[in-house]
């Protein structure tokens, strides 16, 4: 372990400081409180620019005190004097973190986006520097590297000069400079050195270079597009050769591999955020998964992204399940069952892309009669997604108008197998005598925890039958409990006068012995067609 601050010649391995009390080391003012009062808050269109550099108290652990003390003055050197060279003001700084403040005067033009950027971008720079003089210092001992993230707004504010403090030093609030906070979490959550909105590189200019991009939704509910950023193209006529700026995005992406990106558990996954997609809208909301409408970053149809946070204590046992429902629908290609596109992981969740559907649910269709060769129209697609489904070895086990989805050309797709069963599984399966799924549509054997098979689903299709033909459900009762009883014991209500045609159909669906019920989905349909047929003779 290191402990000598100096190197054999006697000088210190960092370049030369001036010495620092505690009140200058951490921001504080030696003449008081009432020398520091502020002049009134302005309210303001500014660039709001927050920095943190990681493991500067790891590393000081390592160090001498005279030596901890010259690194942290270091760091808040090169923290601060970028962005004051381009006129930004200081709001706060700590031993290892900086929160800058980019505006303009009235009278010129805009550009405290750019300088703003440009000041995070060379702040990166300076840190990279005194990282490798901490390489250099402490390379023959294990020890954390320094890294920093930078995170960069426009936005609105309110700023008001201090008095009595430091040259550069401002008081700043509001919603702006909160969003930079937030997108330096992005930053070392997902190992970007610098990250910005989207809207504050555009207003930046064309110099600055990006990367991957994101959508992120705010604590209230909104959602901020971003932006990695990668460096610097240099201006027109200039004279900087070209390796210096690949030199910086080296640097950059360099950085970048030190921070500590985002663990189970870690707080600071509080907003769900995706990388390659845009965050149009919260489209719904469970206990343990949320649903959101969101723009791929390659352009094309819109997806739903079904997200599953995987903290709590049910997190492993959720993300299981999660994972199999991608793996089992993956692979199936037919016009009544949703596209799944891709499964990924966010900071704190994984999430499902998979198709999306404009018109909604059939739910939004059933509490009224339809008429009932729609209803045969609707049931003979179900049933050919469930024949799908099945010779995949897929038992959906929670079939209900909600999981049924409409398309704008009126074709509906199964969805939502987040407790569907494949029938060659074991490791995620569920225990004997366990009952999962809707009871309104549960079947006789799924309420007794027996044995399930396909033809579960079809006693689920015949609830809906009767909902589609009648605009109510075939039971109803006060508790779960009896509601189950009566799906094991009561019989098939009769239907209402004139669809006497369809009682044969719904019995055999219905049947409370699952050897009673159509021997497959495939066997359905060709009774369907049967049926059809029949009417129209």
């Amino acid at each position: 372990m290191m402990r000598d601050d100096t190197q054999a010649d006697g000088q210190s391995a960092y370049e030369p400081t001036e010495a620092m009390s505690l009140d200058d080391l951490f921001g504080r003012s030696p003449q008081g409180d009432d020398a520091a009062r502020s002049q009134p808050p302005v309210p303001a269109v500014a660039t709001f620019m927050y920095a943190q550099v990681y493991e500067v108290g790891g590393i000081c652990e390592l160090l001498s005190g005279s030596a901890a003390s010259t690194l942290v003055a270091e760091v808040r050197r090169a923290l601060a004097a970028s962005a004051v060279r381009l006129r930004g003001e200081i709001a706060q700084r700590r031993a290892d973190s900086i929160l800058c403040v980019f505006t303009d005067p009235p009278d010129e033009p805009p550009t405290h986006a750019q300088r703003g950027l440009h000041a995070a971008i060379a702040t990166v720079q300076q840190i990279a520097e005194l990282a490798m003089a901490v390489e250099a210092k402490l390379k023959d001992a294990p020890h954390p590297s320094l890294a920093i993230s930078v995170g960069v707004h426009l936005g609105a504010g309110e700023v008001a000069r201090r008095s009595g403090t430091v040259d550069h030093m401002v008081r700043a609030t509001g919603e702006g400079l909160e969003i930079a906070r937030v997108l330096e979490k992005v930053g070392a959550d997902l190992r970007w050195s610098i990250v910005t909105s989207s809207a504050t590189r555009l207003a930046a200019g064309q110099r600055v270079t990006h990367g991957a991009t994101g959508s992120l939704e705010l604590p209230d509910g909104s959602f901020l597009d971003f932006t990695e950023v990668t460096g610097l193209v240099p201006r027109p006529g200039s004279t900087t050769p070209p390796s210096y700026f690949e030199e910086l995005r080296e640097v950059i992406a360099r950085n970048q591999q030190a921070l500590p990106g985002w663990e189970p558990g870690s707080m600071q996954a509080t907003q769900f955020l995706v990388e390659g997609y845009r965050l149009v809208r919260k489209l719904g909301e469970g206990s343990n998964a949320c649903v959101y409408l969101a723009q791929p970053e390659g352009g094309g149809p819109a997806h739903v992204l079904k997200v599953m946070r995987m903290e709590g204590p049910d997190g492993e046992s959720n993300l299981q399940r999660f994972m199999q429902e991608y793996a089992l629908l993956a692979r199936i290609d037919h016009p009544n069952v949703a596209r799944f596109h891709r499964q990924g992981f966010s900071v704190g969740a994984a999430y499902i892309a998979m198709e999306f559907f404009p018109c909604g649910e059939l739910r939004n269709l059933l509490g009224r009669r339809l008429d009932p060769y729609v209803a045969l129209y609707y049931l003979r697609q179900i049933a050919s997604g469930l024949e799908a489904v099945h010779a995949a070895g897929i038992v959906h086990r929670d079939l209900k108008p909600e999981n049924v989805l409409v398309r704008d050309d009126g074709i509906v797709a199964l969805s939502d197998f987040g407790i569907a069963k494949h029938t060659g599984m074991l490791l995620t399966d569920t225990g004997a005598g366990d009952v999962v799924g809707t009871p309104y549509y549960l079947s006789p054997e799924q309420a007794t925890g027996s044995r399930i098979d396909a033809r579960a689903d079809l006693y689920s299709l015949g609830v809906m039958f009767f909902e589609m033909l009648t605009g109510d459900k075939p039971y109803h009762a006060t508790s779960a409990r009896e509601l189950l009883r009566k799906h094991v014991e009561d019989p098939v209500p009769a239907l209402p006068a004139g669809l006497q045609w369809c009682e044969p159909l719904l019995a055999r669906l219905m049947a409370k012995d699952p050897q009673d019920r159509f021997e497959s989905a495939g066997q359905l349909l060709d009774e369907l067609e049967s049926v059809v047929s029949g009417t129209k003779d």
